[in-house]
């Protein structure tokens, strides 16, 4: 994409990095070569989405509105751009808050308070904006004059956190190959998100407590390699004491501060960022909120997006008029990162293999027989004789199962899925009746798996 033009007056210089959403590319102004700005390009399967144009014009509708000194803002965006949809945003020079705490690891209180100060300045406006960030997290956040007496923040990615359209689970969160690390959202995610409430600007607030404690201790309060575990831990267990992970220097009205953010249900936090500041404040004898306060800024009038006619469910897929074929449709309400901890269960208990996983689609055999060799297509007769059949008894021959998923709505937890069953190619079953019973039985167990 290098050398392309976005919006007819943006030549793009190299990229930066690429999310689950979009990939993010450095540019410059045609017309002022020396003037630079961020473009993010939309990925391909988000497009896709069925309510994506919707999405996407409430959205940049939503950030038009929202302008904020501590916020990286939208300048100017298109959903028809020869390049694909994109967004033009402001440059900011400077590093992430996750590449200075990889330099430094720990930062004083004091350090702390300064930043939390522009962190939560930016955060009430929005939230006040009625925009929730739903991702907030070290590489979202841009220090600007790092290690400098004008050390401020400024917080990327508003409204557009939670616009995947389609959930993309990794194959190795199906398969258990190798460990999946917790980077990223599982970290900093909120309860009430894995738990499948509905969620509200009290979400953002136990992200902030997450890498309050990040910055204050140099870790995470919860450190497991593995999702599933990290995602139990927001549920059930209650965050380390700072005196217990070899952080005795920081003042206990601090730490209080922190694991009151870190509490598992909204209620019982701060309820404002405003609040979470001025008691951060308060326990170091001093007051971020005000000195942080940006001078002259006024909060601009907000229009509430439209939102347009209902979803309507991606139509099951077309597959060959069999009476082998067996589809069902459900919804499941849990965030993606805890769907892939359910699914990896379900495979292995019910002795799967995970073939592929694509955003939006997974496609898995059950039942496989050890020493199974599918024939490759194009081998001829010596792919024949190399491919291997294990015999099976009759009614428990293995089942290819192919699920789409759709997101109807990419700020709340709950997904829409379908599922297609259909016998291997090697393995015919001889009893229509027997296989549709074992397959309706499989839907049902999925559904239990995914809480539907």
């Amino acid at each position: 994409m290098a050398g392309t033009t976005a919006l007819g007056k943006y030549r793009l210089l190299q990229s930066l990095g690429s999310g689950s959403n979009a990939e993010v590319f450095l540019a410059q102004s045609i017309q002022y070569p020396d003037f630079r700005v961020v473009v993010k390009r939309i990925h391909d399967h988000v497009v896709t989405h069925p309510k994506f144009r919707q999405l996407f014009e409430a959205e940049v509708q939503s950030m038009a509105n929202f302008n904020h000194p501590y916020a990286v803002q939208l300048l100017e965006a298109a959903v028809d751009d020869p390049i694909g949809p994109c967004l033009v945003m402001e440059y900011v020079p400077g590093i992430t808050l996750e590449d200075l705490l990889t330099k430094h690891r720990q930062l004083s209180p004091e350090r702390v308070g300064r930043l939390l100060g522009c962190f939560c300045h930016a955060l009430q406006a929005a939230h006040d904006a009625g925009i929730i960030h739903r991702d907030l997290k070290p590489s979202n956040l841009m220090v600007m004059n790092a290690d400098t007496e004008r050390e401020t923040l400024k917080v990327m990615d508003f409204g557009f956190a939670g616009f995947a359209a389609k959930p993309h689970i990794q194959l190795a969160e199906l398969t258990g190959h190798g460990p999946i690390y917790a980077i990223g959202t599982p970290g900093y995610v909120s309860p009430e998100m894995i738990r499948g409430d509905r969620v509200d600007t009290r979400s953002d607030l136990y992200s902030v407590g997450v890498i309050l404690f990040e910055m204050l201790t140099g870790r995470l309060p919860f450190n497991y390699d593995y999702q599933d575990k990290l995602l139990a831990a927001h549920i059930k267990e209650s965050p380390p004491k700072f005196i217990k992970i070899g952080c005795s220097d920081i003042p206990p009205m601090v730490e209080a501060v922190v694991q009151l953010a870190l509490c598992k249900y909204p209620n019982e936090r701060q309820q404002s960022a405003h609040e979470l500041a001025n008691m951060f404040g308060q326990a170091l004898s001093d007051n971020f909120w005000d000195t942080t306060m940006p001078e002259g800024w006024e909060p601009m009038a907000v229009e509430e997006p439209d939102e347009g006619a209902e979803y309507a469910p991606v139509p099951a897929p077309r597959v060959p008029a069999s009476p082998y074929h067996v589809t069902h449709e459900f919804e499941a309400f849990m965030p993606e990162r805890l769907a892939a901890a359910k699914l990896r269960g379900f495979v292995e208990d019910f002795g799967g293999q995970v073939l592929t996983s694509e955003p939006g689609v997974i496609r898995m055999r059950l039942g496989v027989p050890d020493g199974y060799r599918e024939a490759k297509e194009g081998s001829g007769l010596l792919g024949w004789f190399s491919a291997r059949r294990p015999s099976v008894p009759r009614g428990q021959e293995p089942i290819e199962l192919e699920l789409q998923m759709d997101k109807p709505d990419p700020g709340q937890p709950r997904l829409y899925v379908v599922a297609a069953f259909s016998p291997l190619k090697d393995y015919p079953p001889k009893d229509q009746h027997h296989w549709h019973d074992r397959c309706d039985k499989l839907h049902l167990a999925l559904r239990q798996y995914l809480g539907a």
